[in-house]
């Protein structure tokens, strides 16, 4: 993917009323943006030709898959020049503040009963601008890539093993990377097109939910479901024969961990807001089952954040706690402050410091977001529904962001040496 800009693909700043590329000018008042970008990087947006400290509306749109439109708005005083650089000024009121470049993206509402928008279908999604200042107006829209045109999914159901693999562009071999889900037991599908656009073949495991060949809900799930996984995976003609990336979120964070600690086809862990303690399920049952046996773990049941705050102080916390010292690779955590459907920051530290205490030999980081929820995700994303999560639309979407290029940077680095461990 590649974006695109150079200021002679912006619209027009001519006297006509509608350019060629289907943007609105009134008088030399204009947006400028780049046509095309990746969606997991930033963009400058520029309003010009405005009257000097004049007040400029800005507004930006989109509709997603299921028709829900979402848009966001901030109004402006144009500087001495008549531009307002989204860049460089704070807008004086609207759906966020103070200087954020992306904010007219993180700070988009809808009045449908939301989360986020789906945008799960298209590999791209147009953007409406528009500005507005006494009787001038200029429209742009924009492209934003969400994942690379060349990535293909195909849904996976083969002796048991449920899932769907997202490809990359071109022949490969391609580094594989398994996706866990969460509690939820939904697929984080923005995450895996990214990182297939990346260039990680990505199998997003299904190991509970509605198929037959998988248990209904969350109990007591035998860690060989994964390794028939990686071996499934390691087995497609477009896919290296190396270790693998396991990237989770919540107690897919957890199972990632675990796995990261207890298999050898593990080369690098990323783990979102998950938990260096095994816990049990909602139905009373362990979580994770080994070779037959349960995994230690930590009674929470609901698992509630005040439920998790005791359980540490009473349970024997090290008898549960995942040995991710043994990891062969880098380990990447990630957390919110103020996650509000359990304490991942406190989780997270309790494999940092195991991390610590063994004086682990590969790279490892705890990044941890005191404004952001339980519900950090790839950035550039609406973010205000995910509050319910915990955290600030900001401080989730400033998560998202900082944490993205550290997450391919683990994958990158702890993928290619497992290739060079192989290779000798």
């Amino acid at each position: 993917m590649t974006g695109d800009s150079n200021p002679s693909h912006d619209s027009s700043t001519s006297d006509s009323s509608r350019t060629t590329d289907g943007s609105s000018t009134t008088t030399g008042f204009a947006i400028r943006a780049p046509a095309t970008s990746p969606n997991d990087e930033p963009i400058t947006v520029r309003i010009t030709g405005a009257t000097p400290n004049a007040t400029v509306e800005f507004e930006a749109s989109l509709v997603d898959d299921d028709g829900v439109e979402w848009r966001s708005r901030a109004t402006f005083t144009a500087d001495a020049e008549g531009v307002v650089d989204l860049t460089e000024r704070s807008p004086e009121n609207g759906t966020y503040d103070g200087l954020e470049p992306m904010g007219w993206l993180w700070s988009m509402t809808t009045d449908a009963d939301a989360l986020l928008p789906e945008l799960n279908t298209d590999p791209a999604v147009t953007v409406d601008l528009r500005a507005a200042s006494g009787d001038r107006h200029a429209k742009r829209t924009i492209t934003r890539q969400l994942y690379d045109d060349g990535v293909t999914s195909r849904p996976v159901k083969r002796d048991g093993l449920v899932g769907t693999l997202y490809e990359p562009a071109g022949d490969g071999p391609h580094s594989g990377v398994l996706s866990l889900h969460g509690s939820g037991g939904k697929t984080p599908v923005r995450t895996v097109q990214l990182l297939a656009s990346h260039g990680y073949a990505t199998l997003a495991v299904q190991y509970f939910g509605e198929d037959d060949a998988i248990p209904d809900d969350h109990r007591s799930i035998p860690l060989a479901y994964f390794d028939e996984a990686a071996d499934w995976l390691r087995e497609q003609p477009a896919v290296k024969d190396a270790r693998l990336g396991v990237v989770g979120g919540s107690r897919g964070g957890e199972l990632a961990l675990l796995l990261g600690a207890r298999r050898d086809w593990v080369g690098a862990v990323v783990s979102y807001a998950g938990s260096g303690v095994a816990w049990d399920t909602p139905s009373g049952e362990p979580g994770w089952v080994d070779g037959g046996e349960a995994v230690p773990h930590l009674e929470g049941k609901d698992i509630p954040r005040e439920t998790i705050q005791a359980g540490l102080e009473d349970e024997p916390v090290d008898a549960a706690s995942i040995a991710v010292e043994e990891t062969q690779g880098p380990v990447l955590l990630l957390s919110g402050g103020d996650d509000r459907l359990w304490d991942a920051r406190r989780l997270s530290n309790i494999a940092l410091e195991r991390l610590k205490e063994a004086d682990f030999p590969h790279e490892y980081v705890h990044r941890t977001y005191d404004d952001a929820g339980h519900l950090i995700s790839v950035p550039y994303v609406p973010t205000t529904g995910f509050e319910k999560g915990g955290g600030t639309p900001r401080g989730t979407a400033h998560a998202a962001v900082d944490s993205w290029p550290t997450v391919l940077d683990y994958l990158e680095r702890g993928l290619d040496a497992a290739e060079v461990a192989n290779d000798r």
